[in-house]
């Protein structure tokens, strides 16, 4: 038995499906819709933990509160849960995310954070031009703008279009100019690499669509796949050093899934910015490496249920 532990629904599809074909019995729990009796132990079964940190971007303000002390409740009578307690720490702090990378040796964007408008003001004044305002606890590009001068940045925090992250801690990032206008996706799934895609930065970036196809870095072959206004492209056979690090990372604080991003800079520079532990697959991009995630996936439920 699984229990999936969620919070948008919209998310499930990929992995109910997969647990239906591999007849594996799983239960729902909508982790903002539930009570929990702490007199009585959990059920000693699997757990599958799918609880997003944009929850507040869908009126679901206390998801990740409550799934965060589930998942701890399950960690106390040693249950066996697939993205543990300790995730939920990175999926919903940016900062936490970045003292991570810098624990693992990994290059980042160079960030500062704060609070009051007066301070980062002057933070400002000591970054990169241009860069990037970020809610540290993020979800659906809020709180993302890019800034070329410290005015703009001034202009935009005093502006009715300034939302204050949920935990009120703001980031300023600096603007890595994309090599080739595209980033890369590295999915890991149970301590090893999945597959790779890029996306397009081509028309900016918040968001990423369409791309021409090309060969990446190592000439090797990419196909190209959209998905609604946005265009994937698969790697085939995909190797960089860098996954070795990304697989430590995994291993260190307890995601057995996860999506990492990273950038090249235009002087070949590598820098990681965003680790995503509730990861969705996107169905083009499952299509064209042979649906190689859904195949890691149950091979990983199934190993844990021996």
């Amino acid at each position: 038995m699984v229990e999936l532990i969620y919070e948008n629904a919209d998310w499930l599809p990929f992995f109910t499906n997969a647990l239906n074909e591999i007849d594996v019995k799983y239960r729902l729990n909508k982790i903002d819709e539930f009570t929990l009796d702490l007199n009585q132990p959990p059920d000693n079964i699997l757990y599958i933990n799918r609880i997003s940190p944009s929850s507040h971007t869908r009126g679901h303000n206390h998801a990740y509160i409550n799934g965060e002390m589930y998942l701890e409740y399950l960690a106390t009578y040693n249950r066996t849960v697939i993205n543990d307690y300790r995730t939920i720490n990175y999926e919903l702090s940016k900062v936490e995310q970045i003292k991570l990378l810098k624990r693992h040796g990994l290059s980042y964007p160079q960030t500062v954070f704060g609070s009051e408008i007066d301070e980062l003001l002057k933070a400002a004044a000591q970054m990169p031009l241009p860069f990037l305002t970020k809610h540290n606890c993020s979800g659906k590009g809020l709180g993302i703008t890019l800034c070329n001068t410290v005015a703009e940045l001034k202009d935009y925090l005093n502006s009715d279009s300034y939302i204050p992250s949920p935990d009120g801690i703001l980031l300023l990032q600096e603007y890595i100019k994309p090599k080739n206008d595209r980033i890369t996706r590295v999915e890991i799934c149970d301590g090893k690499l999945v597959y790779a895609f890029h996306s397009s930065t081509e028309q900016g970036f918040e968001l990423c669509p369409a791309d021409a196809c090309r060969a990446d870095t190592n000439s090797q072959a990419v196909c190209e796949i959209s998905e609604g206004d946005s265009l994937f492209s698969y790697i085939p056979n995909f190797e960089h050093q860098i996954v070795s690090k990304y697989i430590d990372i995994c291993n260190a604080v307890g995601f057995d899934m996860a999506g990492i991003e990273f950038v090249e800079a235009i002087n070949g520079a590598i820098y990681t910015y965003d680790i995503n532990g509730t990861t969705n697959y996107s169905p083009d991009v499952e299509k064209a490496s042979g649906n190689m995630a859904k195949k890691a996936f149950q091979a990983m439920i199934q190993s844990k249920l021996q």
